[in-house]
Protein backbone atom coordinates (compact mmCIF):
# COMPACT_ATOMS: atom_id res chain seq x y z
CA UNK A 1 0.00 0.00 0.00
CA UNK A 2 1.57 3.59 -0.88
CA UNK A 3 1.76 5.88 1.66
CA UNK A 4 -1.11 8.35 -0.03
CA UNK A 5 -3.44 5.79 0.28
CA UNK A 6 -3.33 5.91 4.19
CA UNK A 7 -3.70 9.25 4.40
CA UNK A 8 -6.13 11.86 4.56
CA UNK A 9 -5.88 14.68 2.05
CA UNK A 10 -9.13 16.14 1.49
CA UNK A 11 -9.51 20.18 1.76
CA UNK A 12 -10.14 20.50 5.72
CA UNK A 13 -8.64 18.37 8.22
CA UNK A 14 -10.37 15.30 10.13
CA UNK A 15 -10.44 15.87 13.24
CA UNK A 16 -10.65 19.73 15.23
CA UNK A 17 -9.21 18.66 18.78
CA UNK A 18 -6.63 15.63 19.80
CA UNK A 19 -4.15 14.88 22.12
CA UNK A 20 -0.88 15.31 20.16
CA UNK A 21 -0.59 16.86 16.89
CA UNK A 22 2.75 15.98 15.18
CA UNK A 23 4.01 18.70 12.56
CA UNK A 24 6.47 16.11 10.11
CA UNK A 25 5.52 12.77 8.69
CA UNK A 26 9.16 10.99 8.51
CA UNK A 27 10.29 8.18 10.95
CA UNK A 28 10.41 10.96 14.05
CA UNK A 29 7.01 11.91 13.80
CA UNK A 30 5.57 8.96 12.52
CA UNK A 31 7.38 7.11 15.89
CA UNK A 32 6.05 9.57 18.17
CA UNK A 33 2.30 9.56 16.67
CA UNK A 34 2.79 5.84 17.11
CA UNK A 35 4.05 5.88 20.61
CA UNK A 36 1.36 8.26 21.79
CA UNK A 37 -1.76 6.38 20.04
CA UNK A 38 -0.67 3.20 21.55
CA UNK A 39 -0.38 4.97 25.28
CA UNK A 40 -4.04 6.10 24.20
CA UNK A 41 -4.07 9.46 22.95
CA UNK A 42 -5.84 10.59 20.05
CA UNK A 43 -2.95 11.85 17.43
CA UNK A 44 -3.26 13.64 14.07
CA UNK A 45 0.44 14.01 11.75
CA UNK A 46 0.59 16.95 9.40
CA UNK A 47 3.04 16.90 6.60
CA UNK A 48 4.09 19.49 4.65
CA UNK A 49 3.93 17.00 1.52
CA UNK A 50 3.68 13.33 0.70
CA UNK A 51 4.19 11.56 3.64
CA UNK A 52 7.75 9.80 3.59
CA UNK A 53 8.89 12.12 0.95
CA UNK A 54 11.80 13.81 3.17
CA UNK A 55 15.02 11.70 4.14
CA UNK A 56 13.24 8.99 5.98
CA UNK A 57 13.04 7.47 2.33
CA UNK A 58 15.74 9.05 0.70
CA UNK A 59 18.92 7.63 3.12
CA UNK A 60 21.27 4.87 2.13
CA UNK A 61 19.40 2.35 5.38
CA UNK A 62 22.84 2.38 7.24
CA UNK A 63 21.74 2.10 10.55
CA UNK A 64 24.86 3.39 12.73
CA UNK A 65 23.12 5.15 15.45
CA UNK A 66 26.47 7.15 14.70
CA UNK A 67 27.25 9.95 17.20
CA UNK A 68 29.43 12.54 14.98
CA UNK A 69 31.99 12.71 17.68
CA UNK A 70 34.22 10.41 18.92
CA UNK A 71 33.89 9.07 22.21
CA UNK A 72 37.70 10.89 23.23
CA UNK A 73 36.46 13.92 21.86
CA UNK A 74 32.67 13.79 23.29
CA UNK A 75 35.20 13.21 27.07
CA UNK A 76 36.86 15.93 26.52
CA UNK A 77 34.08 17.77 25.85
CA UNK A 78 31.32 16.54 28.56
CA UNK A 79 33.24 13.71 30.85
CA UNK A 80 33.39 10.20 30.25
CA UNK A 81 30.28 9.28 31.94
CA UNK A 82 28.52 11.46 29.34
CA UNK A 83 30.46 9.85 26.67
CA UNK A 84 29.79 6.25 27.87
CA UNK A 85 25.83 6.90 28.13
CA UNK A 86 25.62 8.55 24.61
CA UNK A 87 27.11 5.72 22.95
CA UNK A 88 25.33 2.77 25.01
CA UNK A 89 22.04 4.62 24.17
CA UNK A 90 23.33 4.06 20.41
CA UNK A 91 23.49 0.13 21.24
CA UNK A 92 19.57 0.56 23.27
CA UNK A 93 18.06 2.33 19.95
CA UNK A 94 19.50 -0.21 17.42
CA UNK A 95 18.21 -3.27 19.90
CA UNK A 96 14.93 -1.25 20.04
CA UNK A 97 14.78 -0.84 15.95
CA UNK A 98 15.86 -4.64 15.30
CA UNK A 99 12.74 -5.53 18.13
CA UNK A 100 10.32 -3.36 16.44
CA UNK A 101 10.89 -4.53 12.96
CA UNK A 102 10.50 -8.29 14.54
CA UNK A 103 7.50 -7.35 16.23
CA UNK A 104 5.20 -5.66 13.84
CA UNK A 105 6.83 -8.37 10.70
CA UNK A 106 8.39 -5.44 9.07
CA UNK A 107 9.96 -6.77 5.87
CA UNK A 108 12.50 -4.17 5.58
CA UNK A 109 15.89 -6.51 4.84
CA UNK A 110 17.37 -5.34 7.96
CA UNK A 111 20.64 -7.41 7.94
CA UNK A 112 22.26 -6.64 11.30
CA UNK A 113 25.92 -6.95 8.85
CA UNK A 114 28.10 -4.76 10.54
CA UNK A 115 30.14 -1.63 9.09
CA UNK A 116 33.68 -1.13 8.22
CA UNK A 117 35.01 2.40 8.64
CA UNK A 118 38.21 2.84 6.38
CA UNK A 119 41.33 5.25 7.15
CA UNK A 120 42.13 7.77 4.86
CA UNK A 121 45.52 7.83 6.33
CA UNK A 122 47.74 5.90 8.83
CA UNK A 123 46.98 9.34 11.48
CA UNK A 124 43.15 8.25 10.99
CA UNK A 125 43.99 4.75 11.54
CA UNK A 126 45.43 5.05 14.78
CA UNK A 127 42.44 7.62 15.94
CA UNK A 128 39.95 4.75 14.58
CA UNK A 129 41.85 2.03 16.91
CA UNK A 130 41.68 4.45 20.20
CA UNK A 131 38.17 5.06 19.40
CA UNK A 132 37.60 1.16 18.96
CA UNK A 133 39.39 1.17 22.36
CA UNK A 134 37.39 3.08 24.29
CA UNK A 135 33.82 1.93 22.95
CA UNK A 136 34.63 -1.81 23.83
CA UNK A 137 34.39 -0.75 27.65
CA UNK A 138 30.84 -0.27 27.13
CA UNK A 139 28.37 -3.27 27.25
CA UNK A 140 27.11 -4.01 23.82
CA UNK A 141 29.39 -2.69 21.79
CA UNK A 142 31.63 -5.10 19.31
CA UNK A 143 34.56 -3.60 17.19
CA UNK A 144 37.99 -4.55 16.22
CA UNK A 145 41.00 -3.26 13.98
CA UNK A 146 41.45 -4.56 10.57
CA UNK A 147 45.60 -3.78 9.74
CA UNK A 148 46.09 -2.41 5.97
CA UNK A 149 47.46 -5.51 5.12
CA UNK A 150 44.45 -7.53 5.56
CA UNK A 151 41.56 -4.94 4.52
CA UNK A 152 41.28 -7.03 1.76
CA UNK A 153 38.78 -9.51 3.50
CA UNK A 154 36.60 -6.43 4.13
CA UNK A 155 36.85 -4.54 0.91
CA UNK A 156 38.70 -5.18 -1.95
CA UNK A 157 40.64 -1.73 -2.36
CA UNK A 158 44.09 0.12 -1.86
CA UNK A 159 42.62 3.16 -0.64
CA UNK A 160 42.62 2.58 2.65
CA UNK A 161 45.38 2.68 5.48
CA UNK A 162 43.59 0.01 7.31
CA UNK A 163 40.11 0.27 9.21
CA UNK A 164 37.82 -0.44 12.15
CA UNK A 165 34.68 -2.66 12.38
CA UNK A 166 31.92 -2.11 14.58
CA UNK A 167 29.79 -5.44 14.55
CA UNK A 168 26.76 -4.06 16.05
CA UNK A 169 25.62 -2.08 12.76
CA UNK A 170 23.69 -2.58 10.06
CA UNK A 171 21.26 -1.66 7.11
CA UNK A 172 17.73 -1.93 5.74
CA UNK A 173 15.42 -0.84 2.68
CA UNK A 174 14.26 2.38 4.40
CA UNK A 175 11.18 3.01 1.75
CA UNK A 176 10.22 -0.69 3.11
CA UNK A 177 10.83 0.62 6.55
CA UNK A 178 8.87 3.75 6.74
CA UNK A 179 5.58 1.36 4.92
CA UNK A 180 5.62 -0.63 7.71
CA UNK A 181 6.16 2.51 10.25
CA UNK A 182 3.51 4.03 8.56
CA UNK A 183 0.94 0.75 8.41
CA UNK A 184 1.92 0.08 12.37
CA UNK A 185 0.56 4.12 13.40
CA UNK A 186 -2.79 3.64 11.08
CA UNK A 187 -3.45 0.33 12.87
CA UNK A 188 -3.20 2.13 15.71
CA UNK A 189 -5.56 4.80 15.05
CA UNK A 190 -2.96 7.39 14.04
CA UNK A 191 -4.92 10.32 11.64
CA UNK A 192 -2.87 11.90 8.91
CA UNK A 193 -3.14 15.24 6.55
CA UNK A 194 -0.80 15.17 3.91
CA UNK A 195 0.28 18.31 1.72
CA UNK A 196 -0.95 20.29 4.52
CA UNK A 197 1.67 23.07 5.86
CA UNK A 198 1.19 24.39 9.06
CA UNK A 199 1.60 27.92 9.19
CA UNK A 200 1.87 29.14 12.87
CA UNK A 201 0.99 27.67 16.81
CA UNK A 202 -0.33 29.36 19.51
CA UNK A 203 -1.04 29.27 23.11
CA UNK A 204 -4.70 28.03 23.46
CA UNK A 205 -6.12 28.66 27.30
CA UNK A 206 -8.80 25.91 26.73
CA UNK A 207 -6.51 23.54 25.21
CA UNK A 208 -2.88 23.53 25.00
CA UNK A 209 -2.15 24.70 21.71
CA UNK A 210 -3.92 26.19 18.83
CA UNK A 211 -2.32 24.92 15.27
CA UNK A 212 -3.13 26.79 11.93
CA UNK A 213 -3.11 25.43 8.66
CA UNK A 214 -3.76 25.87 5.22
CA UNK A 215 -6.61 23.46 5.92
CA UNK A 216 -8.10 25.48 8.75
CA UNK A 217 -7.11 24.60 12.75
CA UNK A 218 -6.75 22.03 14.91
CA UNK A 219 -6.14 22.51 18.99
CA UNK A 220 -3.93 19.94 20.91
CA UNK A 221 -2.75 19.44 24.76
CA UNK A 222 0.57 18.37 23.10
CA UNK A 223 2.61 19.59 20.08
CA UNK A 224 5.97 17.87 18.63
CA UNK A 225 7.77 19.27 15.60
CA UNK A 226 9.64 16.48 14.06
CA UNK A 227 10.32 18.39 10.34
CA UNK A 228 14.27 18.38 10.80
CA UNK A 229 15.98 19.29 7.75
CA UNK A 230 12.86 19.94 5.77
CA UNK A 231 11.89 22.56 8.79
CA UNK A 232 11.75 25.30 5.62
CA UNK A 233 12.77 29.12 5.91
CA UNK A 234 9.00 30.97 5.54
CA UNK A 235 6.64 29.70 7.69
CA UNK A 236 6.72 31.27 11.18
CA UNK A 237 6.37 28.32 13.30
CA UNK A 238 9.63 26.69 12.43
CA UNK A 239 11.52 30.21 12.83
CA UNK A 240 12.73 28.77 16.21
CA UNK A 241 13.92 25.68 15.13
CA UNK A 242 15.33 26.67 12.08
CA UNK A 243 17.74 29.43 13.40
CA UNK A 244 19.20 25.99 15.51
CA UNK A 245 19.12 23.95 12.80
CA UNK A 246 21.50 23.60 9.36
CA UNK A 247 20.17 21.37 6.80
CA UNK A 248 22.61 19.81 4.81
CA UNK A 249 21.93 17.86 1.41
CA UNK A 250 23.32 14.84 0.75
CA UNK A 251 23.42 13.07 -3.25
CA UNK A 252 23.03 9.35 -3.62
CA UNK A 253 23.47 6.99 -6.80
CA UNK A 254 22.84 3.30 -6.83
CA UNK A 255 24.96 1.71 -10.18
CA UNK A 256 23.72 -0.77 -13.10
CA UNK A 257 23.33 -4.29 -11.46
CA UNK A 258 26.83 -5.87 -11.12
CA UNK A 259 25.68 -9.11 -10.11
CA UNK A 260 26.23 -11.33 -6.90
CA UNK A 261 29.55 -13.00 -7.47
CA UNK A 262 31.11 -9.03 -8.27
CA UNK A 263 29.91 -7.68 -5.18
CA UNK A 264 31.45 -10.38 -3.39
CA UNK A 265 34.41 -9.64 -4.95
CA UNK A 266 34.62 -6.17 -4.30
CA UNK A 267 32.59 -6.43 -0.62
CA UNK A 268 33.62 -9.99 0.51
CA UNK A 269 32.23 -9.38 3.93
CA UNK A 270 28.95 -7.22 2.50
CA UNK A 271 29.04 -4.86 5.77
CA UNK A 272 28.28 -1.46 5.66
CA UNK A 273 31.39 0.60 4.55
CA UNK A 274 32.23 4.23 5.37
CA UNK A 275 35.28 6.34 5.25
CA UNK A 276 37.87 9.14 7.66
CA UNK A 277 36.96 11.62 4.90
CA UNK A 278 36.24 15.08 6.04
CA UNK A 279 33.42 15.00 3.17
CA UNK A 280 32.12 11.57 4.58
CA UNK A 281 31.19 8.97 1.81
CA UNK A 282 29.02 6.06 2.84
CA UNK A 283 28.41 2.95 0.51
CA UNK A 284 27.33 -0.23 0.56
CA UNK A 285 25.39 -3.11 -1.37
CA UNK A 286 22.08 -2.70 -1.61
CA UNK A 287 19.84 -5.03 -0.28
CA UNK A 288 19.58 -7.45 -3.09
CA UNK A 289 23.35 -7.63 -3.25
CA UNK A 290 23.90 -7.33 -6.84
CA UNK A 291 24.14 -3.46 -7.02
CA UNK A 292 26.28 -0.56 -4.94
CA UNK A 293 24.78 1.99 -3.18
CA UNK A 294 26.88 4.84 -2.70
CA UNK A 295 26.32 8.70 -1.04
CA UNK A 296 28.21 11.73 -0.09
CA UNK A 297 27.36 15.47 -0.07
CA UNK A 298 25.41 17.48 -3.23
CA UNK A 299 26.03 20.34 -5.45
CA UNK A 300 22.31 20.35 -6.12
CA UNK A 301 18.83 22.13 -4.37
CA UNK A 302 16.00 20.55 -5.92
CA UNK A 303 17.27 17.69 -7.94
CA UNK A 304 20.50 15.52 -9.07
CA UNK A 305 22.71 17.64 -11.76
CA UNK A 306 24.86 15.69 -13.89
CA UNK A 307 27.82 17.42 -11.76
CA UNK A 308 26.58 15.24 -8.40
CA UNK A 309 26.25 12.09 -11.12
CA UNK A 310 29.77 12.58 -11.89
CA UNK A 311 31.11 13.61 -8.45
CA UNK A 312 29.88 10.14 -6.96
CA UNK A 313 30.81 8.26 -9.74
CA UNK A 314 34.57 9.64 -9.12
CA UNK A 315 34.09 8.70 -5.60
CA UNK A 316 33.31 5.36 -6.79
CA UNK A 317 36.31 4.60 -9.07
CA UNK A 318 38.83 6.06 -6.31
CA UNK A 319 37.20 3.11 -4.38
CA UNK A 320 37.18 0.50 -7.55
CA UNK A 321 38.78 1.32 -10.51
CA UNK A 322 37.47 -0.92 -12.66
CA UNK A 323 34.20 0.31 -11.68
CA UNK A 324 35.34 3.95 -13.87
CA UNK A 325 32.78 2.86 -16.36
CA UNK A 326 29.99 2.01 -14.18
CA UNK A 327 26.48 2.98 -15.42
CA UNK A 328 24.58 4.68 -12.61
CA UNK A 329 21.09 3.67 -12.55
CA UNK A 330 19.36 5.73 -9.91
CA UNK A 331 20.49 8.86 -8.45
CA UNK A 332 18.60 11.36 -5.20
CA UNK A 333 18.86 14.15 -2.89
CA UNK A 334 17.81 13.98 0.74
CA UNK A 335 18.20 16.55 3.11
CA UNK A 336 19.94 15.75 6.33
CA UNK A 337 20.25 18.32 9.56
CA UNK A 338 23.20 19.37 12.14
CA UNK A 339 22.81 21.58 15.16
CA UNK A 340 26.17 23.18 16.73
CA UNK A 341 26.68 20.43 19.31
CA UNK A 342 26.78 17.82 16.22
CA UNK A 343 24.36 15.34 18.61
CA UNK A 344 20.70 14.60 18.34
CA UNK A 345 18.72 16.59 20.37
CA UNK A 346 14.89 16.28 22.24
CA UNK A 347 14.12 20.11 23.55
CA UNK A 348 11.08 22.02 24.38
CA UNK A 349 10.14 26.21 23.83
CA UNK A 350 7.32 27.56 24.23
CA UNK A 351 5.73 24.37 26.04
CA UNK A 352 5.86 22.44 22.50
CA UNK A 353 8.06 19.43 22.02
CA UNK A 354 11.28 19.38 19.27
CA UNK A 355 13.36 16.47 18.00
CA UNK A 356 16.20 16.98 15.68
CA UNK A 357 19.83 16.88 14.18
CA UNK A 358 20.73 13.56 14.09
CA UNK A 359 23.90 14.41 11.57
CA UNK A 360 23.02 12.33 9.12
CA UNK A 361 22.38 9.05 11.44
CA UNK A 362 18.50 9.47 11.48
CA UNK A 363 17.72 6.25 10.65
CA UNK A 364 17.93 4.99 13.90
CA UNK A 365 17.76 8.33 15.74
CA UNK A 366 14.87 9.68 14.32
CA UNK A 367 12.41 6.82 15.54
CA UNK A 368 14.02 6.52 19.09
CA UNK A 369 13.70 9.67 19.64
CA UNK A 370 10.20 10.50 18.28
CA UNK A 371 9.78 7.69 20.58
CA UNK A 372 11.12 9.10 23.63
CA UNK A 373 9.66 12.49 22.75
CA UNK A 374 6.60 10.99 22.79
CA UNK A 375 6.90 9.50 26.57
CA UNK A 376 8.45 12.27 27.91
CA UNK A 377 5.66 14.66 26.34
CA UNK A 378 3.56 12.57 28.45
CA UNK A 379 5.09 11.61 31.30
CA UNK A 380 5.52 8.41 30.83
CA UNK A 381 9.48 8.11 30.38
CA UNK A 382 11.02 5.89 32.71
CA UNK A 383 14.43 6.60 31.67
CA UNK A 384 14.95 10.09 29.75
CA UNK A 385 17.03 10.04 26.76
CA UNK A 386 20.39 11.76 26.98
CA UNK A 387 20.06 14.09 24.92
CA UNK A 388 17.07 15.82 26.34
CA UNK A 389 18.32 19.36 27.33
CA UNK A 390 18.35 22.66 26.78
CA UNK A 391 17.50 23.72 23.31
CA UNK A 392 20.72 24.34 20.76
CA UNK A 393 22.36 27.33 20.39
CA UNK A 394 21.08 29.85 17.64
CA UNK A 395 23.38 30.64 14.88
CA UNK A 396 24.08 34.42 14.54
CA UNK A 397 23.36 35.92 10.97
CA UNK A 398 20.82 32.25 10.37
CA UNK A 399 17.08 31.91 9.79
CA UNK A 400 17.72 28.27 7.38
CA UNK A 401 19.23 29.33 4.55
CA UNK A 402 22.66 27.84 5.01
CA UNK A 403 24.79 30.66 3.05
CA UNK A 404 27.54 29.40 4.31
CA UNK A 405 27.95 25.45 3.43
CA UNK A 406 29.64 26.23 0.48
CA UNK A 407 32.47 27.54 2.06
CA UNK A 408 32.77 24.70 4.36
CA UNK A 409 32.28 22.10 1.77
CA UNK A 410 35.38 23.95 0.05
CA UNK A 411 36.84 23.83 3.20
CA UNK A 412 36.40 19.99 3.83
CA UNK A 413 37.62 19.11 0.15
CA UNK A 414 40.64 20.97 1.29
CA UNK A 415 41.07 18.73 4.17
CA UNK A 416 40.48 15.46 2.23
CA UNK A 417 43.14 16.75 -1.05
CA UNK A 418 45.99 17.21 1.31
CA UNK A 419 45.19 13.70 2.65
CA UNK A 420 44.89 12.29 -1.06
CA UNK A 421 48.59 14.19 -1.13
CA UNK A 422 49.92 12.14 2.36
CA UNK A 423 47.84 9.23 0.80
CA UNK A 424 50.01 9.39 -2.34
CA UNK A 425 53.59 9.78 -0.84
CA UNK A 426 52.81 6.47 1.47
Amino acid sequence: MAPDEVVHEDTQLPVTDVDLLVVGGGFTGLSAALTAARLGKSVLVCDAGQMGLGASTRNGGICSGNIRHDHGTLEKQYGREFADRVYAEGIEARLDLAHFCAEEKIDCHLQMTGRFTGAMTPKDYDSLARNIDALNRIDGHEGWVVPRSEQHKEINTDRFFGGVVRAEIGGYHPGLFYEGLLQAAKRAGVLFSAYTPVNSIETDAKAGKKIHTEKGSVRAAQVIVATNGYTGTTRPFGQFLRRRLVPVQSCIMVTEDLGADRIRQLMPSLRMYGNTAALYCYFRPTPDRRRILLGARSFDRLTPSGRSVAYLGRKLAELFPELADVHTDYCWLGNVAFNTSQLPRIFTHDNIWYAAGYAGSGTVWARWLGKKTAEMAFGLSNQPSRFYGEPPKAIPFYDGYPWFINAINTSYALKDKLKAVLYARS
